[in-house]
Protein backbone atom coordinates (compact mmCIF):
# COMPACT_ATOMS: atom_id res chain seq x y z
CA UNK A 1 0.00 0.00 0.00
CA UNK A 2 1.68 3.35 -1.12
CA UNK A 3 1.63 6.36 1.52
CA UNK A 4 -0.16 8.90 1.28
CA UNK A 5 1.83 11.68 -0.67
CA UNK A 6 2.69 15.02 1.09
CA UNK A 7 1.89 17.83 -1.34
CA UNK A 8 3.85 20.65 1.19
CA UNK A 9 3.94 24.05 0.02
CA UNK A 10 5.85 24.00 -3.18
CA UNK A 11 3.37 25.00 -5.17
CA UNK A 12 2.84 28.08 -3.03
CA UNK A 13 6.55 28.92 -2.99
CA UNK A 14 6.17 28.71 -6.90
CA UNK A 15 3.78 30.80 -7.28
CA UNK A 16 5.78 33.03 -4.92
CA UNK A 17 8.75 33.26 -7.09
CA UNK A 18 6.96 33.72 -9.79
CA UNK A 19 5.17 36.93 -8.21
CA UNK A 20 8.69 38.50 -6.72
CA UNK A 21 10.18 37.66 -10.14
CA UNK A 22 7.50 39.70 -12.08
CA UNK A 23 7.58 42.73 -9.72
CA UNK A 24 11.65 42.59 -9.74
CA UNK A 25 11.38 42.47 -13.41
CA UNK A 26 9.42 45.73 -13.17
CA UNK A 27 11.68 47.39 -10.67
CA UNK A 28 14.52 46.30 -12.52
CA UNK A 29 13.26 48.30 -15.50
CA UNK A 30 12.60 51.36 -13.99
CA UNK A 31 16.26 51.23 -12.41
CA UNK A 32 17.35 51.00 -15.63
CA UNK A 33 15.20 53.49 -17.17
CA UNK A 34 16.11 55.67 -14.45
CA UNK A 35 19.77 55.58 -15.03
CA UNK A 36 19.99 55.99 -18.80
CA UNK A 37 17.67 58.62 -18.72
CA UNK A 38 20.51 61.68 -18.89
CA UNK A 39 22.40 59.59 -22.10
CA UNK A 40 18.71 58.25 -23.49
CA UNK A 41 16.22 60.79 -22.80
CA UNK A 42 12.96 59.57 -23.68
CA UNK A 43 13.80 56.06 -25.20
CA UNK A 44 15.09 55.44 -21.88
CA UNK A 45 11.24 55.18 -20.56
CA UNK A 46 11.20 51.83 -23.42
CA UNK A 47 11.92 49.01 -21.14
CA UNK A 48 9.28 50.73 -18.44
CA UNK A 49 6.82 50.68 -21.09
CA UNK A 50 7.36 47.37 -22.30
CA UNK A 51 8.11 45.61 -19.02
CA UNK A 52 4.94 46.61 -17.26
CA UNK A 53 2.63 44.61 -19.68
CA UNK A 54 5.31 41.70 -19.50
CA UNK A 55 5.16 41.76 -15.67
CA UNK A 56 1.57 41.50 -15.90
CA UNK A 57 1.79 38.43 -17.85
CA UNK A 58 4.26 36.44 -15.65
CA UNK A 59 2.30 37.50 -13.05
CA UNK A 60 -0.98 36.07 -14.47
CA UNK A 61 0.72 32.91 -15.76
CA UNK A 62 2.70 32.10 -12.53
CA UNK A 63 -0.68 32.90 -10.72
CA UNK A 64 -2.29 30.39 -13.53
CA UNK A 65 -0.01 27.87 -12.80
CA UNK A 66 -0.54 27.90 -9.09
CA UNK A 67 -4.49 27.29 -9.70
CA UNK A 68 -3.96 24.71 -12.07
CA UNK A 69 -1.88 22.43 -10.04
CA UNK A 70 -3.72 23.32 -6.44
CA UNK A 71 -6.71 22.44 -8.49
CA UNK A 72 -8.74 25.26 -8.43
CA UNK A 73 -8.89 26.15 -11.79
CA UNK A 74 -8.39 24.28 -14.98
CA UNK A 75 -6.10 25.43 -17.50
CA UNK A 76 -6.87 24.15 -21.05
CA UNK A 77 -3.57 25.76 -22.37
CA UNK A 78 -0.96 23.17 -21.12
CA UNK A 79 2.18 24.37 -19.50
CA UNK A 80 4.78 26.03 -22.14
CA UNK A 81 7.29 28.61 -22.25
CA UNK A 82 5.26 31.84 -22.09
CA UNK A 83 6.53 32.74 -18.61
CA UNK A 84 10.35 32.01 -18.98
CA UNK A 85 9.79 33.86 -22.97
CA UNK A 86 8.38 37.14 -21.59
CA UNK A 87 11.15 37.51 -18.95
CA UNK A 88 13.88 36.70 -21.71
CA UNK A 89 12.13 39.36 -23.44
CA UNK A 90 12.02 41.69 -21.11
CA UNK A 91 15.26 41.07 -20.02
CA UNK A 92 16.76 41.76 -23.47
CA UNK A 93 14.73 44.87 -23.82
CA UNK A 94 16.88 45.76 -20.87
CA UNK A 95 20.32 45.35 -21.71
CA UNK A 96 19.93 46.45 -25.18
CA UNK A 97 18.63 49.88 -23.90
CA UNK A 98 22.36 49.83 -21.19
CA UNK A 99 24.16 48.69 -24.09
CA UNK A 100 22.27 51.82 -26.30
CA UNK A 101 23.53 53.78 -23.44
CA UNK A 102 26.97 52.95 -22.89
CA UNK A 103 27.18 53.55 -27.07
CA UNK A 104 25.65 57.14 -26.74
CA UNK A 105 27.96 58.04 -23.90
CA UNK A 106 31.28 56.67 -26.03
Amino acid sequence: MAPDSDPGVQNERTALSWQRTALSLLAGAAAVSRLTTHQLGTVALVPVVTALPLTLLVFFEGRGRYQHDARIRFRAVPRDGRGPAFLTLAMTIMAATELAALFHSS
